[in-house]
């Protein structure tokens, strides 16, 4: 059995905005992204054996998406994210995915709405933050090179 590919953990990194003009989020040390879907459930029977036990279907009805990144930064990024929290209309961001070889490299990019902004810490002009975000509309995944 051939040993997996290990993506080191500044191979998946966040970014404002989106294509070319893009922003690297160099700031966020954690990052988390998910991916959900919903569905709607009946229980069918098997119409030509009345005896056996009905079956789940499942159909899918929605897709959502969200997640998080956190970090520790110099307080005069904090406007770049209170931008965000503060928006009304959702914020472009790509999450991007280096792998060693450019046929598993690839992006997500979607549009966020920023649920919460946590300002936890500061001490000495360092402030740790967590931003927790809602995906709106579609997350698409772009494959190939993400730089």
């Amino acid at each position: 059995m051939a040993e997996p590919a290990l993506l080191p953990g500044n191979r998946f990194r966040a970014y404002r905005g989106s294509g070319s003009t893009a922003k690297f989020v160099c700031l966020a040390t954690a990052i988390t992204l998910t991916q959900t879907n919903a569905f709607e459930d009946a229980t069918v029977a098997d119409c030509d054996n009345p005896l056996a036990i009905p079956d789940r279907k499942s159909i899918k009805t929605s897709k959502s998406w969200g997640g998080r990144f956190a970090g520790s930064m110099a307080a005069d990024h904090l406007a770049e994210f209170q931008a965000d929290a503060d928006s009304d209309d959702p914020v472009p961001y790509e999450f991007r995915v280096d792998a060693k070889t450019s046929a598993d490299a690839g992006k997500w990019v979607g549009a966020v709405f920023v649920e919460s902004f946590e300002v936890t810490k500061t001490n000495n002009g360092i402030v740790s933050f967590t931003v927790q975000f809602r995906g709106d509309g579609p997350l698409a995944w772009v494959a190939g090179a993400s730089t």
